[in-house]
Order: C-alpha cells, then sequence, then structure tokens
C-alpha cells in the first residue's frame, strides 16, 4: 500500500507541468495565481484613440507592467509561445465584446489581420515572432485571416526601447518595411503586435502599407503604457 502511494505521488509530480511564468506545479500552462496578476492588468477600456484623428484607432488589452509584462517577456526571451497563444485568444474574445471594434468589423466586408514581423535574422534567433502567435490565436476567435507574409521586415532595428529619443526612434525604423504577399488581402486591415509604446513601429507599418493602397482601419496591440500612447 505505501509503495502504491509513493508510486502514484511520483507520477502526479511527474505529469504535474510547472507554470511558465512562476515555475509552481500547475495543470495548466499559467497558475491560477499568475492568471489573476495578468488579468489585473487589463485596460478597462479596450479601445483608446491616438493623438492624430486621421489615425486608426488603437485598442490595447492591458498596461504594458507588472505581471502582463513579465508574460510578455517570458514569451519572447524564454521562447514560451504559448503564452502569446493564451493572451491572443483572451484579445479575441475582448474585440468581440467591444462596441467599437464591432463598429468597425461591420463596416467592412472583409477584414484581414497583418501581424508586425520580425527581421529574419531575429526571427531564426528567437524561433517564431510572437505578434504573429498572437494574431493567429486572435483570427481563430474572431473569425478573421491571418496574414504573417503581407509585410516584411527589411531593415534589422534595434529593439525600440533600446532608442533615447523620438528622433531616434522614428530613423531606427524608417523604411524598416517592405510590403509582401497581398494578393489575397482584403483592402481594410487590422494590425497586430506585442507592444506599443511611441507607436513608432506602427506608423512606418501603416505608411508601408499606405503605398499599395491598404487601409489599416484599426491597431490591436496587447499591451501598452498607461501613461500617453
Amino acid at each position: 500500500m505505501w509503495q502504491r502511494l509513493n508510486w502514484d505521488k511520483f507520477l502526479d509530480g511527474f505529469f504535474q507541468s510547472k507554470c511558465l511564468l512562476c515555475q509552481r506545479s500547475t495543470p495548466d500552462r499559467i497558475c491560477l495565481d499568475c492568471d489573476r496578476q495578468i488579468n489585473s492588468c487589463r485596460y478597462p477600456q479596450f479601445h483608446q484613440p491616438l493623438a492624430s484623428h486621421a489615425a486608426p484607432m488603437l485598442f490595447s488589452w492591458g498596461i504594458y507592467d507588472g505581471a502582463l509584462k513579465r508574460a510578455i517577456a517570458a514569451c519572447k526571451y524564454d521562447r514560451h509561445p504559448d503564452i502569446a497563444t493564451l493572451l491572443g485568444m483572451r484579445m479575441g474574445q475582448v474585440w468581440q465584446q467591444d462596441i467599437v471594434a464591432q463598429r468597425i468589423f461591420n463596416s467592412c466586408n472583409r477584414l484581414s489581420v497583418i501581424p508586425i514581423p520580425l527581421h529574419a535574422q531575429r526571427l531564426q534567433e528567437r524561433g517564431f515572432n510572437q505578434a504573429e502567435v498572437l494574431a493567429r490565436s486572435f483570427c481563430l476567435e474572431v473569425g478573421c485571416r491571418c496574414f504573417p507574409h503581407a509585410l516584411s521586415r527589411i531593415k534589422n532595428t534595434k529593439p525600440q526601447i533600446q532608442t533615447k529619443s523620438k528622433q531616434e526612434r522614428e530613423t531606427n525604423l524608417e523604411r524598416a518595411f517592405a510590403v509582401g504577399q497581398v494578393s489575397e488581402l482584403s483592402q481594410s486591415v487590422i494590425l497586430l503586435d506585442d507592444i506599443y509604446t511611441s507607436g513608432a513601429t506602427v506608423h512606418e507599418a501603416i505608411a508601408a502599407l499606405k503605398t499599395s493602397g491598404i487601409n489599416v482601419r484599426a491597431v490591436v496591440v496587447l499591451a501598452k503604457p498607461k501613461f500617453g500612447v
């Protein structure tokens, strides 16, 4: 009997997975405590207009801080794309509940989703593009098509977090994107990324798509800082 109990205990421990954020044992990829902390970072309002009236509407799921910031870092730097799959699904769920998002969705015959691409070198280093993983999960939830090759990053820019001024951020991303495979793309699209800080990345991507007559109706991101856009 004692041997059976110890064997069962061993099997439970062996098959029990660990939380991707805190490493505590859990049957899920993220434990309940970390999940609650991530949800506490969620913005009360999903849609957030940009400073320019000419710019598309910005939709941010949460605040780039605390547990959500740690989750994004774990996804990218510890190579846990499962985190992006989970959070992309939640972005899609909130999109379907947001009045402004549904107004955009219903005003278009068809919406395509374009994830912000990584440069080929960084993609090879990381093994996946977190924005693409988010976008695919988001699309499954809302019923849109994901076009990961509609944009390519032709300039190996340094991370925006390493830039020190607005001018440096803009110079860093100047002509960073090229329009790729767009033959099946709708004329109205959603741009999707993991983080929105200064907006330089998104604005450069919008400019590149505009040259091909593609209209960006919305920018959807997982997180942005609480103050400023």
